[in-house]
């Protein structure tokens, strides 16, 4: 059985600035669109005014009914977080995710494994309205030492 590191952070306001899709999680998966987009976005980088640093976000928005399964499309938010907005390149959108109090789990090993600790999140604490997702270096995200942060709200 997988161990978790689980902590309970504060966060102050997110502010980002990338691309944002509609998708269900098979279509995600069989697709591979985030991947497409955190390339593009990582290509484009230089464009984002005001950035703070290397590591991408991703925000992952679900129905506000509770209703989710991995066929119902959610919003998918792939961005860098910056200091303030700038311009803001073409094609790409703003997002700013609210401070607060959440819960970080940090998941050990190669992003294709992530499923397992979702389901972990999800038995634990049920499925949320939100999720973050930070990726330090996305060059790493299929190591088996590689690690993904994923905040959620507490509440």
């Amino acid at each position: 059985m997988r161990t978790y590191q689980v902590d309970t952070v504060e966060k102050e306001e997110i502010k980002l600035v990338g691309f944002s899709i509609t998708e269900s999680l098979n279509n995600v998966l069989e697709t591979k669109i985030v991947r497409t987009l955190r390339e593009d976005l990582t290509n484009r980088m230089i464009e984002i005014e005001n950035r703070k640093g290397p590591g991408v976000f991703l925000i992952q928005i679900y129905p506000h009914d509770g209703q989710w399964t991995p066929h119902v499309p959610f919003q998918h938010v792939v961005a860098f977080e910056v200091t303030s907005y700038g311009e803001i390149p073409t094609g790409m959108i703003t997002h700013t995710v609210s401070p607060g109090q959440f819960i970080k789990i940090i998941h050990k090993g190669a992003e294709s494994q992530i499923g397992t600790t979702y389901d972990f999140i999800n038995k634990t604490y049920g499925v949320r309205p939100i999720d973050i997702e930070y990726w330090n270096d996305i060059h790493t995200l299929e190591n088996q030492n590689g690690e993904i942060d994923i905040y959620i709200p507490t509440k």
